[in-house]
């Protein structure tokens, strides 16, 4: 895998973003979070914790295995 499961996360965070059109304040908000937390994890690379992960999926309103529901997480290795 070339990118780092951090950035994945990101890249991700941000398609469900444009899709509901909400910031990273609001998906905080929905999260029960502080923003920094998440803004940490945009800006600075951190490595989400998976309580986290969960809470982001929680506000979003999409299950966890439907977050992670991309490639390359649902490619099989050969």
């Amino acid at each position: 895998m070339d990118k780092q499961h951090s950035e994945l996360f990101k890249e991700r965070l941000y398609s469900y973003m444009r899709e509901e059109n909400i910031t990273l304040n609001r998906v905080a908000t929905l999260s029960g979070m502080a923003t920094t937390t998440l803004s940490n994890i945009v800006n600075r690379g951190s490595a989400p914790r998976i309580d986290t992960v969960y809470k982001v999926c929680n506000g979003l309103g999409v299950s966890f295995h439907d977050f992670f529901d991309f490639p390359p997480y649902n490619e099989i290795e050969k």
